[in-house]
């Protein structure tokens, strides 16, 4: 990790129903000099990027999540033009359900290689 604090112009989208979990990478984000936003489900992250336009540069997203999970975010990503090429990193328990094509990171996370992640594609 970086440990710096450039100011970033993009935000990190977190979309996790877990609060402590939410707040960690929250937390990570912020203190690495990104602007985060966060989400605590699928309908909820999906408004957020219909709202925020082309100001976030990646989703952190969980699979399993209330109201709209992550399987469903990602369907809806794919159908819309213009969010299809929002960048996605699936966060889970369950590494062998995230859909193909996607990087995934076991839960519980591995914080320096979610942050190389990241840093990549913001």
């Amino acid at each position: 990790m970086t440990h710096g604090r450039s100011s970033h112009e993009k935000s990190v989208l977190v979309v996790e129903d877990e609060v402590d979990s939410r707040e960690a990478l929250r937390e990570l984000l912020e203190l690495e000099g990104y602007k985060v936003r966060t989400a605590v489900n699928g309908r909820e992250a999906l408004d957020t990027l219909i709202a925020a336009g082309d100001e976030i540069c990646i989703v952190l997203l969980d699979l399993f999540m209330p109201v709209m999970d992550g399987w469903q975010v990602i369907d809806e990503l794919r159908a819309s033009g213009r969010l299809a090429s929002t960048p996605v990193v699936i966060i889970t328990s369950a590494a062998h359900r995230a859909p193909p094509g996607i990087p995934v990171f076991q839960k519980p996370l591995d914080l320096e290689k979610v942050m190389n992640q990241v840093s990549l594609l913001c």
